[in-house]
């Protein structure tokens, strides 16, 4: 039978993208007050930014329920005998703690292997799609899972945000806490390192910010995929594509909309840029444990 592949809304899999894929999505849920949404599912990516501008009030998280993975557990091993599923980085969130919840009770026989990806956004959703690219090759759920974490060791994320204040109110702001107080007039260029939010650089200008976040991305001299994450910056995010395409023609180039989730933390005008290295037989041919 065929491995199925699941991961969380932070991995910035559209619904629509994940069905036409074969992946399922399970929803975090954001809060503005007492409302509840879900994901990628309840508000339009573009009505969110706006919402997060406009609102007096920033919204908050929570993980999907041990219920929800159960579900979708449930339904995929009727189907199948291997289920992998592929989460944020536990440092950031505690979907995989439900996710292996909802495994620890499962009255099934499929094998369900977690892997804590590290990441978020579009390097996660990257490693979701080299799985099930191994999967639907039908390759076993370790050959999966190894599929995933080589993608996600191939993969950089430099990111460039407005202002660190979304990341703080919101308690994601792992070891750059330490440019808090330092940042009039600056422009922080940050990673995501051992599973957290790290600090890179920090630049005066927003102009010469973003050419060092190119640079950065930029320094594979023969990467294998580009992308280019954002958040409400639709036009400027399609200039940085067209000029990654012209730099290193014939490399597949994604330009993405942040989703929710990653939106309440990163803040509106983020831009990010991921550059996936090209894989080598060596890294090809090394096992995974369970993250």
């Amino acid at each position: 039978m065929t491995v199925r592949i699941v991961t969380d809304s932070t991995s910035d899999i559209s619904q629509v993208e994940a069905e036409r894929l074969g992946i399922t999505v399970v929803p975090l849920n954001i809060h503005f007050g007492t409302e509840q949404l879900r994901d990628g599912v309840d508000i339009l990516l573009e009505q969110f930014f706006q919402r997060l501008v406009e609102s007096k009030v920033l919204p908050k998280t929570s993980q999907p329920s041990a219920g929800a993975f159960l579900d979708v557990y449930q339904k995929l091993a009727q189907d199948t005998d291997e289920i992998l599923t592929i989460h944020i980085s536990g440092r950031l969130s505690g979907t995989g703690n439900s996710a292996r919840a909802a495994r620890d009770v499962l009255n099934s026989k499929a094998m369900i292997e977690i892997v804590d990806s590290g990441t978020v956004s579009w390097p996660l959703g990257f490693a979701v799609r080299a799985a099930q690219e191994a999967a639907l090759a039908g390759k076993n759920i370790e050959e999966c899972a190894a599929a995933a974490r080589g993608a996600i060791d191939r993969t950089k994320l430099i990111f460039l945000l407005d202002t660190l204040e979304y990341l703080q109110r919101g308690g994601r702001i792992g070891r750059a806490r330490a440019w808090i107080g330092q940042m009039f007039n600056i422009k922080p260029i940050l990673t995501i390192r051992d599973g957290e939010i790290a600090p890179l650089e920090r630049v005066r200008s927003r102009m010469r910010a973003e050419e060092r976040v190119f640079e950065l991305a930029t320094e594979d001299p023969q990467p294998e995929h580009l992308a280019v994450a954002h958040s409400s910056t639709t036009d400027e995010a399609e200039r940085w594509a067209e000029r990654l395409r012209g730099t290193r023609p014939g490399v597949p180039v994604d330009v993405r909309w942040l989703g929710p989730v990653v939106g309440v933390y990163a803040g509106p005008n983020v831009l990010g840029m991921a550059c996936v290295r090209r894989a080598t037989e060596e890294a090809e041919s090394e096992g995974s444990g369970e993250g």
